[in-house]
């Protein structure tokens, strides 16, 4: 007879990657709900002209954005300085785009416990993974964002592409240049979620 502490916390049948999994996807749509809800505010907020393509970084993020899965960063790889994760992950993906690494920006789930979303840069690796340079390896983090591959694009100065106003209304007015995105993560809407 098991504990009963045992299962608590867990679904009936689920082994614990299957729980860990479900946990992750939750707290993505937590994430998408996040844009989804501020996405509507900035309608009713702001005037933006008429013939721009997005009315909000967060109508951006709505259009381009994916999931990304976090998985542990590269044994020896120390944390680069908070809070500046824009030019962090960009000169990490800089210095790594020989293997593939790309920038990614959106809104990052901070820890599985908090619920405190916030604007966020990592990097992404070629399975569609998460390497984030600045942010330690806690568990149930959740990662939203646009993967950017034109690395010309990428905020080495800091800044970020979504948070920075100079770069953000050419986005808004214009949208991406073609070929600027990568075809890296999830989609927004997965089977059985929206």
């Amino acid at each position: 007879m098991p504990a009963p502490w045992e299962g608590i916390g867990e679904l009936p049948h689920m082994t614990n990657s299957a729980h860990q999994t479900a946990s992750l996807i939750v707290a993505e749509d937590g994430l998408i709900d996040h844009i989804r809800q501020h996405a509507g505010l900035s309608e009713a907020a702001y005037r933006i002209p008429e013939d721009w393509r997005y009315r909000s970084p967060f109508h951006l993020l709505l259009a381009f954005g994916r999931r990304f899965t976090h998985t542990p960063s590269p044994e020896g790889l120390i944390g680069m300085p908070a809070r500046l994760c824009y030019s962090n992950a960009a000169r990490y993906a800089l210095a790594h785009r020989s293997e593939g690494l790309v920038y990614a920006e959106g809104f990052a789930l901070t820890h599985a416990e908090l619920n405190f979303y916030l604007p966020h840069a990592w990097v992404v690796r070629p399975d569609g993974t998460v390497l984030d340079p600045t942010w330690d390896d806690a568990p149930g983090r959740a990662y939203v964002g646009i993967p950017i591959a034109d690395s010309r694009l990428w905020p080495v100065a800091g800044g970020g592409l979504l948070q920075d106003f100079d770069r953000t209304l050419p986005l808004l007015r214009n949208g991406f240049p073609p070929n600027a995105l990568a075809d890296l993560g999830r989609p927004l809407i997965t089977k059985g979620h929206s």
